[in-house]
């Protein structure tokens, strides 16, 4: 048996390109980085990133280890971390979109949100330390009675190492002048409704030969994402507003370069990884300030707290014009996103590992 300290991560389902996923990846990295080993086990693992975790009943032969769990709604995970007698426990909290977003459109992922809300604290007492995406995430651990670290995610440079999808950048760049994205789920909490409100005053006031691009997943909110094609086509956009679904990184990093301006009109987000992703390729931002996002966004983008429509339109469109304004919100973005690079990740999680060796030793563990 090695003597090296173990570190392992649980993860329901080690997804492709979303934040969680992300973290996980770039936790694992740091973990080894520091000397440690670290695994992850997964009940579910995307295609394209096959072979990087472990079936999850795996880490139940793992005699000496800390484990890591990325809390999930209804997972078996959570009773495994429950039980688990062999290490110290971490629960990582990314946030859970109240049910209230799903009535109407998933009655079944509403029900799990609710039965999620009640497993949840029972978790948080039992773990040796919790940690949040934010101080959002982290206020959210407080209400319930117990105190979460916060490990903010970072732009990581293995996942937006590779070069961009020159087709895709070249698709984008050829459809239309002018470019508007969103990066996200097409979730009810995103408020999607209010880019299309927004945008279709860039595209019949404005600009015609506009496009507005959404990218990302529809699954369990396939009702909302209709809703929006229905509205988009009332609007007058339909033909100007594309969902691509999921891309590859490649993919999305030539969104992020190819767009002209990015919007984010969501009223509930525990972190909000695209803002920072999208500063990060130099692109200006403009969100509503729901949840998390004005602590994510800080003063590397412009932050509303109406959605007067028309004006955000107004406002988007001045942004994707050259000039000083956009400039000079550019360069904000890319202050703000240097808040967020690997080397404060690494000294961060350094940081909290390490007050955990400390404890262990200080009970003798």
């Amino acid at each position: 048996m090695s003597d090296v300290r173990a570190i392992h991560q649980l993860v329901h389902t080690l997804s492709y390109g979303d934040a969680i996923s992300t973290e996980v990846l770039a936790l694992q990295r740091t973990l080894r980085a520091l000397g440690y080993r670290s695994e992850i086990f997964a009940i579910g693992e995307h295609q394209n990133l096959r072979g990087c975790s472990q079936p999850y009943r795996e880490v139940l032969s793992e005699e000496h280890a800390d484990i890591i769990l990325h809390y999930s709604l209804g997972s078996p995970l959570n009773e495994i971390f429950s039980s688990w007698k062999h290490g110290k426990k971490t629960l990582v909290y990314h946030n859970i979109t109240p049910a209230k977003w799903f009535e109407g459109v998933n009655s079944r992922v509403a029900r799990d949100i609710e039965a999620g809300l009640i497993d949840l604290p029972i978790l948080c007492s039992v773990a040796d330390a919790i940690w949040a995406d934010s101080g959002f995430n982290a206020s959210e651990i407080a209400a319930l009675g117990f105190h979460a670290d916060v490990l903010e995610l970072l732009v990581d440079s293995a996942r937006w190492g590779l070069p961009r999808s020159e087709g895709v950048f070249q698709d984008v760049k050829r459809l239309a002048r002018l470019n508007i994205l969103h990066v996200g789920r097409l979730a009810p909490n995103k408020c999607v409704e209010d880019i299309l409100k927004a945008f279709r005053f860039i595209h019949h006031g404005l600009e015609r030969d506009s496009k507005l691009w959404l990218v990302g997943i529809d699954t369990d909110t396939e009702l909302y994402s209709f809703s929006l094609r229905e509205m988009a086509a009332r609007l007058g956009i339909g033909g100007a507003v594309e969902c691509t679904g999921c891309l590859t990184d490649e993919g999305v990093r030539a969104m992020y370069e190819a767009a002209d301006a990015y919007v984010c009109m969501s009223e509930h987000e525990g972190f909000c990884l695209p803002l920072i992703e999208a500063m990060h390729f130099g692109l200006p931002v403009v969100a509503y300030s729901g949840g998390a996002v004005a602590e994510t966004l800080g003063d590397g983008g412009v932050l509303v707290r109406e959605k007067r429509h028309v004006e955000l339109g107004q406002l988007l469109f001045d942004l994707a014009q050259p000039g000083d304004l956009r400039d000079r919100v550019v360069e904000a973005g890319r202050r703000r996103v240097s808040h967020f690079s690997e080397e404060r990740f690494r000294t961060r999680v350094a940081g909290l590992v390490s007050r955990q060796c400390v404890a262990k030793k200080a009970q003798g563990a």
